[in-house]
């Protein structure tokens, strides 16, 4: 939706702001500001005098404020991203998707489609560990998977649709 991808792009734009902020001087702002006026054979250097301003002042701030948390209360990263609810690692992925190129792009909705298939996956699992709860006996055969074995095309379909999916996924 539109909208919603102004919002987050503003919502990126002043965690980048924020950030850009924390480690930086007004001083520094000063000569960013001083930047463009130069002659154009002069830029280019003074550019790199800026950024050694910036990573000078940022290693100072960090030895002084070893522990200080830099960024507001976000939600931290899990290694566990395909475990539990996936919400906060689409929000960050998404917020990512304005900064990204084409192969950045296509690696990140790769990412994204992994995650909601595994997680069709696990759901598809438990909906089979039921099943076998329900009917310990078995349902003619040891492979869980043989219930299916008689389903017509359209049973099939009923189940992976029912998961929000089709069966060619």
């Amino acid at each position: 939706m539109p909208g919603e991808e102004c919002a987050m792009e503003e919502q990126n734009s002043k965690t980048i702001t924020a950030f850009d902020s924390l480690f930086t001087t007004n001083r520094i702002q000063m000569l960013k500001i001083l930047l463009p006026r130069l002659a154009p054979e002069q830029q280019n250097g003074f550019a790199v005098y800026i950024k050694l301003l910036e990573l000078q002042y940022t290693l100072s701030f960090l030895r002084r404020h070893p522990s200080m948390r830099l960024m507001g209360g976000g939600k931290q990263l899990s290694a566990d991203f395909f475990q539990g609810d996936n919400s906060g690692t689409f929000e960050l992925l998404d917020e990512m998707l304005p900064f990204s190129g084409p192969e950045e792009r296509s690696r990140i909705e790769n990412i994204k489609s992994m995650i909601a298939n595994f997680k069709k996956m696990q759901e598809m699992m438990e909906m089979i560990q039921m099943i076998q709860e329900l009917f310990p006996e078995g349902m003619g055969g040891d492979n869980p998977m043989d219930m299916f074995a008689g389903m017509s095309d359209s049973g099939l379909s009923s189940i992976f649709q029912m998961f929000g999916g089709d069966k060619t996924e």
